[in-house]
């Protein structure tokens, strides 16, 4: 009788733990999420803020004062070489440089004549005309050599823009400053400050990228020019940091690149390059330093060492170790060799 309901029953209860067996190892199987190692191009660039200059720049010196009669530009004027900048008043220049030889001899006398004849030829007071000479001052007293060379026309040297003027209709003025400042449109350069961390690698001849504010959009090349031979400290509070000045020069500037502006450098030191990579998330290390992964096959856990090289903004690239059909495991938290897994998602990284 007893082996009765064993032969009847033993059917019924291996066919019920055969059919509850699937629901316990789902059960003792971890869940996870995997993603495939994955191939994607990548450039380091680092950014810095810069100052636009123009590389071409030409001061107009006179070698004596002048008194221009008519001044044709501005600041902000385009001129081509040769253009007509101003044109002086010899005749007059020469008569009261002349007067100042006599300022040696005789002060106050050679003063006075010289307001007369300065009032006279453009209609001013005396007063007027005193005020004028004080802004000349020193220059005045330099140039006292009636023979001195006074040009009749100042042309532009160069094709660019005015930016600046020291020149006025009328006025006597000195050779102290430049009397016209002409910059290079199509020839600018730009000056950062390379922190000494982010010196290597860049060289003359780096391609940069420049933007900012004020450009219509556009964007622009550049090439790394000059590094300066020495550092320098730069200072922010109580808090110092060692850079190196780099120049870099613009390949199609336009107008629109004004000298002045601050605009952002993005330098690129390395070459466009394919990186076969991992998220950092699936990386794990052991007590040893040794890098490992844990990868899914015949669905469990199978750890495999791997060795990984450049560290990227999102990914860090795998040199060996991996083909890109591995499920790998991401963010492997309670894994043990040949552990039961499901995977529940699998991940994508563009």
């Amino acid at each position: 009788m007893k082996k009765r309901l064993i032969l009847l029953f033993c059917p019924m209860i291996c066919g019920v733990a055969v059919s509850m067996l699937p629901n316990l190892i789902y059960q003792s199987a971890v869940s996870v999420s995997t993603v495939n190692p994955f191939t994607f191009t990548y450039q380091k660039t680092i950014s810095y803020t810069g100052e636009v200059h123009a590389l071409d720049e030409r001061e107009i010196y006179l070698e004596t004062a002048v008194i221009p009669s008519e001044v044709l530009v501005e600041p902000g004027d385009s001129v081509k070489k040769g253009a007509l900048l101003a044109t002086i008043d010899t005749k007059t220049t020469k008569s009261v440089l002349s007067q100042g030889i006599s300022v040696a001899d005789d002060v106050q006398a050679s003063e006075k004549l010289l307001y007369e004849e300065y009032a006279k030829a453009y209609s001013l007071t005396q007063q007027e005309a005193a005020q004028v000479f004080r802004s000349y001052s020193e220059g005045a007293q330099q140039q006292t050599d009636g023979n001195a060379f006074v040009p009749a026309e100042i042309f532009s040297p160069i094709d660019g823009v005015v930016t600046q003027v020291h020149l006025s209709s009328g006025v006597l003025c000195t050779s102290n400053n430049a009397a016209i400042v002409v910059s290079s449109v199509q020839n600018s350069k730009i000056t950062i400050h390379i922190k000494q961390s982010d010196i290597d690698g860049i060289h003359p001849g780096t391609p940069a990228i420049i933007q900012g504010d004020g450009l219509s959009g556009k964007t622009y090349q550049a090439v790394v020019r000059k590094i300066f031979p020495a550092a320098e400290k730069i200072y922010s509070g109580l808090q110092s940091e060692t850079v190196v000045q780099t120049e870099l020069s613009v390949l199609n500037a336009d107008e629109d690149l004004k000298s002045g502006y601050s605009v952002e450098v993005i330098l690129m030191p390395e070459e466009e390059k394919e990186y076969f990579t991992l998220p950092y998330e699936a990386i794990c290390q052991d007590e040893n330093n040794v890098e490992y992964v844990w990868v899914v096959q015949g669905g469990r856990a199978v750890q495999k060492n791997v060795v990984t090289g450049n560290e990227l903004p999102n990914a860090v690239e795998i040199i060996s170790g991996l083909s890109s059909s591995d499920q790998v495991i991401l963010s492997p938290k309670q894994i043990r060799a040949g552990q039961l897994v499901l995977v529940q998602q699998e991940a994508f990284y563009d």
